[in-house]
């Protein structure tokens, strides 16, 4: 995988799924400038209605294929493998896909990230083992913090 930052200004993402994986990857595109996120799922987790972006969109029925017909980038997190096998036979060569719970069916992968002043650390696992890098990111965040105790904004 080759590592990059995405600009994700003006595009449409669409994330299928309203669980603990869903919610995660919202928090994580929350604050970017996006023109249009929408999220579908039969259910959702309580925390998604708490949400206040003008840009969001939650839509509460079972997938079809045109939820993302008009979507740039599609982030497939839903806890039934066909559905999400589904969605990426449904996806055009020309979206960006990541597949949760199959990560030889994504094009992309996040990785946790953690702030240092202006500095963004990434941990990259190319896919593999993400709860080991977590935990290696949040030691390495309270190593930060520790050691540049005056100096550390999050």
């Amino acid at each position: 995988m080759y590592p990059v930052q995405l600009n994700l200004a003006n595009k449409h993402l669409v994330i299928i799924g309203g669980g603990k994986v869903a919610y995660r990857k919202f928090q994580q595109l929350k604050t970017e400038s996006i023109a249009s996120l929408t999220i579908v799922s039969q259910t959702f987790l309580p925390e998604f209605f708490q949400a206040k972006q003008s840009n969001l969109k939650l839509i509460t029925k079972c997938y079809d294929r045109n939820d993302i017909e008009k979507a740039d980038i599609i982030i497939i997190a839903t806890n039934d493998p066909h559905v999400n096998n589904q969605i990426k036979k449904d996806s055009r060569p020309t979206q960006l896909v990541n597949h949760t719970g199959d990560k030889t069916q994504s094009d992309f992968y996040n990785m946790p990230e953690i702030q240092y002043k202006n500095i963004n650390i990434l941990f990259r696992s190319d896919g593999n083992d993400y709860n080991k890098v977590k935990k290696i990111s949040h030691a390495v965040e309270k190593f930060l913090i520790e050691v540049y105790k005056e100096d550390y904004h999050v």
